[in-house]
């Protein structure tokens, strides 16, 4: 069961609507756990759009199918993976996003490249962190890495709940 605060302070609709998916859109879902925020991003990307969701746990990817499903949404694609090895093409989304994952990933640098690889030039990454969490990553360690992976910051809202929006500088 999902906890209250973290649907008054990080609801889906707030955390996704800050991401700034459209219609359309092409994005992967990084480490969806149970599928709390693949409804609310499946929803903002509608028909024409295609979401594709990556988790590493077997336990998990089957409850995002159930969820995204039930939810009216089963054109949605779930996969299993990890994010330092994500099996879509170069270039091919429009935005990638991770809700409280980043910090769990070993190798964040190989995660970041792999991220970077996947989205179009001037494609965006949005982070958002949530505290209490125990792998959660301070505004100051996600902008260092980030500018180091080759992202230009666009805009970051909150501390210690916040949400991040970089874009893909172009250069690979």
């Amino acid at each position: 069961m999902e906890l209250r605060i973290r649907t008054l302070l990080a609801s889906p609709r707030s955390v996704v609507g800050a991401f700034g998916l459209a219609a359309g859109d092409r994005v992967l879902e990084i480490g969806p756990g149970t599928g709390y925020y693949s409804v609310e991003a499946a929803r903002r990307v509608g028909q024409a759009g295609r979401l594709i969701c990556l988790e590493i746990q077997r336990e998990m990817v089957l409850a995002v199918r159930q969820r995204l499903t039930a939810a009216g949404h089963s054109s949605g694609c779930v996969l299993q993976g990890d994010a330092r090895v994500i099996p879509v093409r170069n270039g091919s989304m429009d935005h990638v996003f991770l809700v409280a994952v980043l910090g769990e990933i070993p190798n964040r640098r190989e995660a970041l490249a792999e991220i970077h690889r996947v989205l179009r030039p001037g494609g965006r990454l949005s982070v958002s962190e949530q505290l209490p969490d125990p792998d959660f990553v301070t505004p100051r360690a996600l902008r260092r890495e980030l500018r180091a992976a080759g992202f230009v910051e666009q805009i970051t809202r909150g501390r210690f709940w916040y949400t991040s929006t970089w874009m893909a500088d172009g250069r690979r």
